[in-house]
This record gives C-alpha cells, sequence and structure tokens, in this order.
C-alpha cells in the first residue's frame, strides 16, 4: 500500500499557471509594439505581471547564462533575452513542481518550457501577446496585467497537448493534465481552457489557437521549438507508457522452458562420442569376454543340476574371507557337519552353487578368491570388517543384557532433549541464516520502522461479466449500482465484525497515529472506490454521477473530491483490478479490491488474529450467501493458517503411508511357504515390526538429540528423516534377514542339527557377512550428511545435523538391538513357534523363495549379462540418459509457488488467481539510507535526492531511472521519497510552513499570531527544523490550508540526530510490479538490490540497502545454485573417500560407487525439468536424500562384487546382483513404493511435488543404476 500520495490539484494547478502568471506580458493596446522590444519584465507582486512600454532586451552574462541553460534552455545561445535574472530564479522553482507531473517524458517537460520560455523570454513576444485586462497602481505607477491572450499556432498547440496527453505524474500515479483539466474528459479544448482560466490564480490567459489573427501585429507562437512525445530530447525519450505514438516492448516472463536447439545438438554429440567408446571397448575385449560368455551359456542352459553333483566336497557354500569355513565346528559336538553325497541337491541349493561355483580344490579357490591385490594393506582392510562383525556377535549375543541396558540408557539420554523441543515454521528461521544479510536487514528495519500495519484483502468480480450503460457510455458490470451495494454492504458489516468488546476502529491502522487523538473510525486506513464517493451508499442511486465521479478519480486520486477519510488518496491501481494495464482504461476494471490495514502492533495482535479469524469465517458464509458474486479474500494469517490446515490434513495420508510400509515390511521380510502354518512359521513380521521400531526410535533419539542444542525442527525434518531412516534401515533389516534365512536353508539342506546352541555361530557367520557392507553404507552416508551441515541454509544444516544423528542410532541399534531380536525370533523359529501366533507350532521346513528374490536370481542376473552386447547397450543408453540430464540442468526453475503449499480446496488459491490476474501492482519496496552522524543535511539531501547540484546517481534518480526502464519491468516509478516532497512542495508552498518563533503552527490549528517562514537564506540547521515540522504536519482537505503535510504518508520515514541536527537514516518507498511467480519474486528482489549497489558504488556518503518483507525468503535463491553444487560435490566425494578405505583402498571399487551416486544424482536434477519440479531448500534436501539412497544401493553391490568369490568379471557382478538384488528391491525399493504412492492422494501440492513426484522418481534412478547400470558396467569394465 502506497499512502505517499499527496494533495495536489491546487498545487499542480498553480505550477502549471505561475509558469505563465509570474512572466504575464506587458503589453497593452495603449502601448507601442516595436519589434525587437521587450513587453514583459519584472513583476507587479501576487506573481502577476507588469507591463511595459517598450523595453531594451538583456544581455546575458554568465550567472544569466547559467541560469538561461536551467530553465530555458532553448534561449541560452540566444544573444538578448527579456527575462530578467530573478524572473529565472522563479520559474526553476515553477519547473521542479511541474516536474513532478510531467517530467516522466522529456519532451513534453521540453515543450512546456519552451512555450513558457516564450511567454516571458522571447524578444518577440509582442508578436503572440495581447493584453486583455491591466490596472495602474497609483502607489508605484506600475500597471499590472489580469488578463492577457496567448496565440498559438493549430499545430504547436496539438503537439504540445499530445505530447502531455498520457504522461504520468510522478506523486499520484495519474494522467497530469487531469489535475488541470478537473475531469477525466480532458480534450485539447478543456485543456487549454482550464490552464488559463481556473480559481487558483487571478491572472486569466486566453488561448487563441488559429493559424492568424485579426490584429495585424499578432503572429501566433509556432512549433519550432517543439517536440512530439516519441522524439529524444537532451538523450532522454518518453517512456512508452506515456506516449501512445511509442510501442510498448511486450514484456514477457522469462522462458525458462528447455532451449532445444542449442542442448540437442551439444547433447547429441556427447552421447555419439560415449557411442563409439562403448563400442571401441567392447570389439576390444571381444575375445577375453568370449571365454566368459562360454562359461555362462554353458551353466544357464540347464547345467546346473550338472554343476552341482560336481561338488563333493564338505566344504561349506558360504566360505569366509581367508577361505574357511563359517561354520566350521559345531557348537554341539565339535565336528564338521557333513552330507551323504548321494542326497540330491534341492533347488534352493543348486542356486547357491550357480552362485558360488567352487573350483575342485581349496588351493585353488583360495588363489581366485576376493583377494585381488596381493599387498598386506589391502588384505588387512578387508578382513578387519568381517572380523569385527564376528568378534561384536559374539559380544551381543554373550552379554545382551548389557547391550540392551546401554542402548536403552543411550536412546533415553537422547529423547531427553524432547524437553526443550519446537518445531518451527517461521520463514525466516528456515531459509536464512542468522547473519544473512536480508535477515539483518530485516531486524535492522523493523527496529527503526515497525512493522506499520496488516493487511487483510476482500476482492468481488461478478461470476457472469457483463456491461453497464451511463452517460452514453458502456461500463463493466462493476460499476452497476446494484453490484456495488452488494460490495459496500460487505465492507460495512465487516467493519462492524467485533471480537468481544473490541472494535475495528480500535484494531484498524490509522496513517495520522498519535497526531489524532479522536480516533475516529473514519480515520481507518480502508481503501476502496466508495471513498471516492465519501463512503456514502445514497450517492449509489445516482449512476451518472457517481459514474462521472469515479472517472475523474481513476485519473487524478489526489483531487481533494477523491481523498480518503483518513486524509490519503485511494490509489487506482489498489481500488481497482483487472483493467488493461498498457491502455490503463479504468472504467473497463473486472475487479473490485476492499483493503482493510490493521495495526501492526505486538499489543493488539491477539485481537486482530480474532477478528482475522472472524472475517474469515463471515466471508466464507458469503461466499455461499451470493451466488452471482466471485468472492475471494485473504488475511494476514491465512497463508500460514491454510498451510497448517494442510499439514493435518495431509497426516492421514501421512500416517498411513508408513502403516503401509510397516505392514509390507511384516509381510514380505520373511520367506513363502505353501501352508498356512508354514508360512506363519518362516514370517519374520514382528521382527519386521521390530526393525521398523528401531528405525522410529533412531529419528526420535536424533530430533531429541538436536533439540539439546536448541535447534529447531523443521517439517522438512519430521517428513524427509523417517523416508530417509527407512530406506537405510529397512535395506539391512533385508541383508540381515535374508542373511540369517539363506543360513537356515543351508543347514536343513545338509540336515544339520537345527537348535538354539547353534544360533551363536549362525548369527556370528551371518555378522561376518553383511557387517562390512553395513558399515560401508552407514558411514558413507554419516560422512555426506555431517559434511552437509556446513550449508548456510538453516533447513538443510537441520536435516544434516538429524540425518547423521538418525543414521548414528539406526546403525548402533540395528546392529544390537536388532540382532538379539533376531535371536529371539530365531529361538521362535527354531522351536517350531508361528509367528504373532506363538502359542500355535508347525514342523520348520526349508522355505520357498519369495517372487522377488526369484526373479533376481534366476532371471534377472542370467539374462541381464547374458553376452557382451546387452551390458553395451545398458552402458549406452544410462550414459546418453545421463548426458541429456546434464544438458538439461541450467534450465533448472529455482523457486516454491506459494499455492503448492495450500491445500487443494483452499479459499486462498481462488484470491491468488485473481491477484496474480487482475492487480496491477505488487508488493511495496523501501530503499533504507544511512548517512554518518553528522552529515550536512545539504550533502544529505544532494544524496538521495540530488537535486541542488543535479546529482544524476542520488538514490531518488536511480530509482526513477530504472523504474522508467521497460527491461527493469518490476520496479514501478521512482516512488515517494519524504525530501523530495518536503523540498519540491511543501517548502515552497506559502501556506504550508508556519512559526511563531521557534514553534511550529501546524496547518489544522488556528495560525493567528503565526508568520510565513523565511524562504530565503535558509541554512542548514534552519532546514532541519523545517523537515521536522513538515513529518508532524497534518495536510488539511477543506482547501483552506495547506494540504502538503507530511504526518499521513511521512510520520515514520526518518530518524534524526537532534545532537548533529542531521537525518541518520531514511526511507524512500516504490513498489514492485504484480509478482505472480517465483521467478517473478527472485527477479524483482534482484532489481531492487541492483539499484541499491549502483547507489553504493557511487556514494560516499549514504549507505543503502533495498526491503520488501518477502526478501528474507527468496535471499536463498542467491546462494542456492552454489549450496547444491557445493553440498552435492562435498557428499558425493566424501563418499569416495570413505568407500576407498572401507573397500580395501581399491579406487576402482571406489570410483564405481561414485560413479552410480554421481549419475543418480545428474539425473535427479535433469528429471526435475521434465517433471516440473523447482529447485529450493526442500528439493535440495531431497536431492541429498537421493545421495544417502544412491549410496545404499551401490556401496552393498560394490562390496558384494569386491568380496566376490567368482572368477572374471561376468561372474563376480552377477553373484553381487544374486546377493545383493533381493534385498535392495524388497527392502528399499518396494517399501519406499508402497509409501510414496500413497501421497499422490496428499491434498497439498507440495506432497505431490516434493514427497510423491520427487520420491518416486528418486526410487525408480537408484534401483535403475544398481540392478541394472552397476552390474553392466562392472561386468563390462570389471577391475
Amino acid at each position: 500500500m502506497n499512502l505517499s500520495n499527496r494533495l495536489l490539484f491546487k498545487q499542480i494547478v498553480l505550477a502549471v499557471c505561475l509558469l505563465v502568471r509570474v512572466h504575464a506580458a506587458d503589453y497593452t493596446d495603449a502601448y507601442t509594439h516595436v519589434p525587437g522590444q521587450c513587453i514583459l519584465q519584472n513583476s507587479c507582486g501576487s506573481s502577476l505581471p507588469c507591463a511595459q512600454n517598450t523595453s531594451d532586451p538583456i544581455t546575458p552574462d554568465e550567472d544569466h547564462i547559467a541560469l538561461l541553460n536551467t530553465a530555458c534552455p532553448m534561449y541560452a545561445t540566444e544573444e538578448s533575452v527579456c527575462c530578467a535574472k530573478d524572473q529565472l530564479q522563479d520559474f526553476i522553482k515553477q519547473l521542479d513542481v511541474v516536474k513532478n507531473i510531467i517530467g516522466g517524458c522529456e519532451a513534453c517537460y521540453w515543450d512546456f518550457q519552451a512555450i513558457e520560455c516564450a511567454f516571458f523570454c522571447d524578444i518577440n513576444q509582442h508578436q503572440f501577446i495581447q493584453i486583455t485586462n491591466a490596472t495602474l497602481n497609483a502607489t508605484d505607477s506600475k500597471t499590472t496585467v489580469f488578463g492577457v491572450r496567448y496565440f498559438i499556432t493549430r499545430d504547436a498547440a496539438k503537439r504540445i497537448y499530445n505530447a502531455c496527453k498520457n504522461v504520468r505524474d510522478s506523486i499520484s500515479g495519474g494522467i497530469g493534465i487531469v489535475y488541470v483539466c478537473g475531469s477525466a474528459d480532458c480534450d485539447q479544448d478543456t485543456f487549454y481552457l482550464k490552464l488559463g482560466d481556473n480559481a487558483y490564480t487571478q491572472l486569466k490567459i486566453e488561448f487563441v489557437i488559429a493559424d492568424t489573427s485579426t490584429v495585424d501585429y499578432v503572429k501566433p507562437y509556432t512549433d519550432k521549438d517543439i517536440y512530439d512525445c516519441q522524439d529524444t530530447v537532451n538523450g532522454k525519450t518518453c517512456n512508452c507508457l506515456d506516449c501512445e505514438e511509442k510501442i510498448c516492448p511486450i514484456i514477457v516472463e522469462e522462458d525458462t522452458t528447455v532451449n532445444w536447439h542449442y542442448t540437442l545438438p551439444i547433447g547429441l554429440a556427447l552421447c555419439l562420442v560415449w557411442m563409439v567408446v562403448v563400442l571401441v571397448l567392447t570389439f576390444r575385449h571381444k575375445s577375453k569376454r568370449a571365454s566368459n560368455n562360454t562359461e555362462i551359456k554353458s551353466v544357464g542352459a540347464g547345467g546346473l543340476d550338472n554343476k552341482a553333483a560336481e561338488l563333493n566336497s564338505p566344504v561349506s557354500i558360504h566360505e569366509t574371507s581367508n577361505g574357511q569355513n563359517d561354520n566350521r565346528t559345531s557348537p554341539s559336538n565339535g565336528t564338521s557337519p557333513t552330507r551323504p553325497n548321494n542326497v540330491p541337491l534341492s533347488p534352493s541349493l543348486s542356486v547357491a552353487s550357480t552362485i558360488s561355483p567352487l573350483p575342485n580344490s581349496p588351493s585353488e579357490y583360495e588363489n581366485k578368491s576376493l583377494i585381488t591385490r596381493k599387498d598386506p594393506l589391502h588384505q588387512f582392510w578387508l578382513r578387519l570388517g568381517p572380523r569385527i562383525g564376528e568378534a561384536w556377535s559374539n559380544i551381543v549375543y554373550d552379554y545382551w543384557y548389557l547391550v540392551l541396558l546401554a542402548c536403552f540408557i543411550l536412546t533415553a539420554l537422547c529423547c531427553g532433549g524432547w524437553y526443550n523441543f519446537r518445531i518451527t515454521t517461521d520463514p525466516v528461521e528456515l531459509w536464512t541464516s542468522e547473519d544473512s544479510v536480508s535477515r539483518m536487514q530485516k531486524i535492522d528495519y523493523d527496529s527503526q520502522f515497525g512493522t506499520t500495519y496488516r493487511t487483510c484483502q476482500l476482492v468481488v468480480k461478478e461470476k457472469s461479466p457483463s456491461t453497464f450503460g451511463v452517460n452514453s457510455k458502456i461500463v463493466n458490470g462493476v460499476f452497476n449500482p446494484e453490484f456495488l451495494k452488494q460490495v459496500y454492504d460487505m465492507m460495512v458489516e465487516i467493519e462492524s465484525l467485533n471480537v468481544g468488546d473490541v472494535t475495528y476502529s480500535d484494531l484498524c491502522y490509522k496513517p495520522l497515529g498519535e497526531f489524532n487523538k479522536t480516533h475516529p473510525k473514519e480515520d481507518c486506513a480502508t481503501l476502496s472506490v466508495f471513498q471516492w464517493l465519501d463512503n456514502d451508499r445514497s450517492l449509489l442511486d445516482n449512476p451518472a454521477e457517481y459514474i462521472k465521479r469515479m472517472e475523474l478519480c481513476a485519473e487524478a486520486t489526489a483531487l481533494p473530491e477523491c481523498l480518503a477519510s483518513f486524509r490519503g488518496p485511494s490509489a487506482t491501481n489498489i481500488v481497482l483490478g483487472g483493467y488493461d494495464a498498457v491502455k490503463l482504461n479504468y472504467m473497463d476494471s473486472t475487479t473490485l479490491p476492499v483493503t482493510f490495514a490493521l495495526d501492526g502492533s505486538a499489543a493488539k495482535l491477539d485481537d486482530i488474529l480474532k477478528w482475522e479469524t472472524a472475517m474469515k469465517e463471515y466471508l466464507l458464509e458469503q461466499i455461499g450467501r451470493r451466488p452471482d458474486l466471485k468472492i475471494a479474500f485473504s488475511t494476514d494469517r491465512a497463508l500460514e493458517d491454510e498451510i497448517d490446515r494442510a499439514s493435518h490434513a495431509d497426516i492421514f495420508t501421512i500416517v498411513l503411508s508408513y502403516i503401509l510400509m510397516f505392514v509390507y515390511v511384516g509381510v514380505t521380510l520373511g520367506d513363502m511357504d505353501c501352508s498356512v502354518k508354514g508360512c506363519l512359521l518362516n514370517s519374520k513380521a514382528l521382527l519386521g515390526v521390530g526393525g521398523v521400531v528401531i528405525v522410529l526410535v533412531s529419528v526420535v533419539s536424533a530430533l531429541g538429540a538436536t533439540s539439546y542444542a536448541g535447534l529447531p525442527t523443521t517439517l522438512i525434518v519430521i517428513e524427509v528423516i523417517p523416508f530417509l531412516i527407512l530406506a537405510v534401515g529397512v535395506d539391512n533389516v533385508y541383508i540381515m534377514v535374508q542373511g540369517i534365512q539363506r543360513i537356515i536353508c543351508e543347514k536343513i539342506e545338509r540336515e544339520e542339527t537345527l537348535n538354539s546352541s547353534a544360533i551363536r555361530g549362525m548369527l556370528s557367520s551371518m555378522m561376518r557377512d553383511v557387517f562390512p557392507s553395513m558399515i560401508l553404507s552407514s558411514l558413507c552416508q554419516m560422512v555426506a550428511f555431517a559434511l552437509g551441515s556446513l550449508s548456510f541454509m538453516p533447513s538443510v544444516q537441520n536435516f544434516a545435523y538429524n540425518a547423521t544423528i538418525a543414521l548414528l542410532m539406526n546403525f548402533i541399534l540395528q546392529t544390537s538391538v536388532f540382532l538379539i531380536l533376531i535371536r529371539v525370533d530365531l529361538l521362535r523359529q527354531l522351536s517350531g513357534r508361528l509367528d504373532i501366533l506363538c502359542c500355535m507350532k508347525a514342523k520348520l521346513n526349508k522355505p520357498d523363495r519369495g517372487p522377488v528374490k526369484w526373479f533376481i536370481e534366476e532371471f534377472w542376473a542370467r539374462y541381464l549379462l547374458l553376452n557382451k552386447w546387452i551390458p553395451a547397450f545398458i552402458l549406452i543408453f544410462f550414459g546418453c540418459f545421463t548426458i541429456g540430464n546434464v544438458m538439461l540442468i541450467p534450465d533448472l526453475k529455482l523457486g516454491l509457488e506459494p499455492t503448492m503449499a495450500l491445500p487443494s480446496d483452499s479459499y486462498l488459491l481462488d484470491y491468488y488467481h485473481i491477484a496474480y490476474t487482475d492487480y496491477r501492482i505488487g508488493p511495496g519496496v523501501s530503499f533504507v539510507f544511512k548517512s554518518r552522524d553528522g552529515t550536512p543535511l545539504d550533502v544529505y539531501e544532494d544524496n538521495t535526492y540530488g537535486e541542488l547540484i543535479s546529482n544524476q546517481n542520488s538514490l531518488l534518480k536511480t530509482i526513477r531511472k530504472y523504474g522508467e526502464s521497460p527491461s527493469y519491468q518490476y520496479i514501478i516509478g521512482e516512488g515517494s521519497s519524504f525530501i523530495k516532497y518536503f523540498s519540491d512542495s511543501w517548502l515552497d508552498s506559502e501556506p504550508c510552513c508556519w512559526n511563531d518563533g521557534d514553534e511550529f503552527c501546524p496547518s489544522i490549528k488556528d495560525r493567528s499570531g503565526c508568520s510565513v517562514c523565511p524562504q530565503t537564506n535558509i541554512t542548514t540547521d534552519t532546514k532541519y527544523q523545517y523537515l521536522q515540522w513538515f513529518i508532524s504536519d497534518i495536510p488539511r482537505t477543506d482547501g483552506s490550508g495547506c494540504s502538503k503535510g507530511g504526518a499521513v504518508s511521512y510520520a515514520n520515514s526518518a530518524k534524526f540526530s537532534p545532537s548533529n541536527r542531521s537525518v541518520l537514516s531514511g526511507r524512500f518507498t516504490s513498489s514492485h510490479g504484480v509478482l505472480a511467480t517465483s521467478h517473478s519474486f527472485i527477479t524483482a528482489r534482484q532489481q531492487a538490490l541492483l539499484i541499491a549497489e549502483e547507489v553504493n558504488s557511487n556514494s560516499m556518503v549514504i549507505q543503502v540497502y533495498a526491503y520488501s518483507s518477502f526478501y528474507p525468503y527468496y535471499e536463498q535463491y542467491d546462494t542456492i545454485v552454489r549450496e547444491c553444487a557445493v553440498n552435492l560435490a562435498v557428499t558425493i566425494v566424501a563418499t569416495f573417500l570413505v568407500a576407498l578405505v572401507m573397500l580395501g583402498f581399491q579406487v576402482y571399487a571406489a570410483l564405481c560407487v561414485m560413479l552410480s551416486v554421481t549419475m543418480c544424482a545428474a539425473d535427479m536434477l535433469g528429471s526435475m525439468v521434465y517433471l516440473n519440479i523447482p529447485l529450493n531448500a526442500i528439493s535440495l534436501v531431497n536431492l541429498l536424500l537421493s545421495v544417502g539412497i544412491a549410496v545404499e544401493f551401490s556401496a552393498n553391490i560394490v562390496q558384494a562384487y569386491t568380496t566376490s568369490k567368482e572368477v572374471g568379471r561376468t561372474n563376480k557382478a552377477r553373484h553381487a546382483l544374486r546377493k545383493t538384488g533381493p534385498a535392495i528391491v524388497s527392502g528399499i525399493a518396494m517399501t519406499n513404493f508402497v509409501g510414496v504412492i500413497v501421497l499422490a492422494a496428499a491434498k497439498s501440492q507440495l506432497f505431490v511435488v516434493f514427497y510423491f513426484r520427487m520420491f518416486f522418481t528418486i526410487n525408480v534412478l537408484c534401483v535403475a543404476h544398481t540392478i541394472i547400470f552397476l552390474p553392466a558396467f562392472l561386468a563390462f569394465l570389471g577391475d
């Protein structure tokens, strides 16, 4: 809301007329008309000209020429002129006023100068001026002129009018010449008539527009010095909005779609290069891969049973890293179990044999097992993990009660932080760090100027647009009296809403504030078209009159009859909407907004929040009661309330998502069996629930631990962390359970005794096998997320802290508590007790494999790597897919649309739609400036205003320069400046500044005994005093006094230093254009910052910053691209380093992990473009989540590859896929898919876009890279 528009009518008419009357002609029919002689010189008082008989022209000296260059540049090169220095000095003052009105168009401003300067400077002035009324003053023998005729050619008059007819004044934004005409219908004849004859001047000027004259000596003024509005004058051109002859460039929102013209050829070229590289490598390794393929085909062609029959050795199928049997000694009898050679292998064992076909001798097998490098360090690291796993398993088994106690104490300590737990939804806390520039500027702005007001807005449209005929015109239906009466009635009823004993009048914002102690209701800053009608409903019964009044006020909001009850204007772009933004045909408006301004003080906040709630309930009721109206509204708290409602509305969806994941884990964790009892016996439902509970405990512990440090929790953490920990935790759960199930199957095949005494060995064997991959993936993720906390964005930092602690807790609890739960479940299973129904028993048999496990082991792992061409094709496809996505990354959008966070049935959606399409003005912007304490006022004024010595780099002129540039469409005009209005309007207006000694005489009080403030030889101290008086002066609206006081608009716009009598800080206000998208918000902020940066680079006196309420939220986009790149790079490099160490310093293996993770991240970034997912803090957190999931997937399969006992790259890759693929697909992928799909039904677009669409894509990409690309890559390039 811009409350800085002033009362201009009297000022503008006086200014325009003074240009003429101060320098009117000294010519009557009684005087001699001598060519080359001046007839107009000097002044006869009261700004009326003196008539002179012939007078010699003045030959200008150096000072005179300097004044001419400023006032009348077209006469600066003349040898002689008729205007004296004092006349030029007065004229310069009046030109400053006129510049406020028409200075936006240099051609119009020049034309005004030309016609006025010709009037009193041209030595041929006698040819086009005729005195019609003059009076001789007997006292001083001077002849005072009261009336003249000004002859002007038709072409000159037309060109001047056309150059100025569309120019808007810089103060109110209305058409400048409307203030002269006093009517919206300001044609050429009316303009010249009102310009010369009005109630505000004694001098009457009759403009005679003709090509000839009946008077012999009259020669009308020609257009020799006149410019059209499209002409360039002094290097400046008229703004296209002020000149209909100029075509405004069509301002189109920046096209952020993919530029296929450039990216497609580059992407195709890179894909072609990649394809050639892969094909060359394929043919190069043809001979070497042929032998491997022959072996694969012989095994895959039905030789599984034959291969198994060759295994007559009693060596166990799962050997340790040093070639020893995992179950070297049976705990029961101390002997190695054996199987008769004539016992046929079951399908399960046949598959196991295929996974690890052993050589004929242990020595040969050992030489070709996982130790591919012979250096001791490499062997040490690879053997360390299994040994730690085995040792830790034995400790947990032997001292399970101490382990449980330790875990309970650790969890309790972490959860103890919940006493300090708090959730923050404050966007400032979420998106900006405590030392961020925007946040510091917000604190500074609030401390200096405070939160002035809150706004509630009602917007009303017709559901079925119509038209209305009045005054021989057709206007839109929103001006129909019946429509207006309905809107007026709603406005009055809203103002009548009470909260207990508190009324709207008690809560509303009153611009006069402390200056008006009576606080009448009429002083509330309620903005609507009804303010133009004095809030008088009875005027709506006369459409002809109120339409005429609205037409006038729409063009000239600062006219006295158009001012609001709070003594300020109701700006047209605030009270009307839907009109053409270029043609500005206001009566074509389709929308009527009504804005209620509420006090922004914290003391009234509780009552204001209740009043806003009452307004919302009332208008929701009106939507149903008025079916012919389209009613939309918003309150200051509406967005936060609707986001909160959306969160509560989607709680059921989120809970259902987690429940389905829990159920899925419980159902699929165990093995399949044909019988019901067998299925329940091998089921792991309770164990799965225990695993999920451990995941939740990890999340709760992390939230508690971070709360110790006073870190607030965000909704992002609550919504994302459980998915991350579930993904990682469930995968480990599946790996551990499937590992123990595999051991049970092997023992059943060997007909070994399965009882409680075998559990210790089974657990140690399982941990020896899975612990290295668990610690590898967990450590990679923890280090990556810990480094992610280096981000400057609080929401990302918070996520990183919680993710790191949750992953650590999850790893600790899974390797301890969950291991104990597996022990308990083994006791149940080996004793034949059913899962859930523990009182019932069944016989333990070898279970069947589940469909996922069968598919991966029997089909996918076999045919994915069947020949050399399949991996080559996979590499080509994934390589080109990644290249294409990388090409799309520059086209990634930034931002977060406000409507995304709203529920699909929110009433705010209609409001935002209308605001984006129908509003013609956006949020306000303040340019806050600070000067050094003691800076002289004139120096300060020059750096902010720049008119004293014409400082073109001053703040105000810089704002004007950018505001008038079509390239900066998000900054509107030069805005409002207290120092400019003080210097140009209040100080130079005779009725405004009155004093009684050192005491100011306000405009609204009796000025008896007061005198006009001295206007000459004003010292800096005196001007400082005048400035303070101006800011405290309340404007009058009755025409009897000063209407330009600054109390309404500028009471809180400056901070003074009484000791040094200078201005410490202040603000100039302007407005942004309509901001409909995140891109427009980001660009608008950048444009405002550019203005401040330019002023700071040119001034050594003041420092400027731009501030608007939305700036802190959008500061993140200054650095989010860098934040994204740095966070992803750091986490990926950290993953590589940890993998390098944990994989025994095998560089190639670590590079494989990093490559897969990098490709997943790059593909996700590219996918965000065509999935229309913008980059913001939420998606950045999800990108880090994708890195974590990709690490979990990739690390497990690469670990299995490096530890495989197979010979050859293809066999090792197939073994790794068979070993880890089922756990990856069943564990992470399917669990997340089950939970994520439910989120598609969420009411909030935020959940649909960032938690369904993005999570789903992350899972698809990670699974594809893990079970398709990575095995093919390992088989193709190997070690």
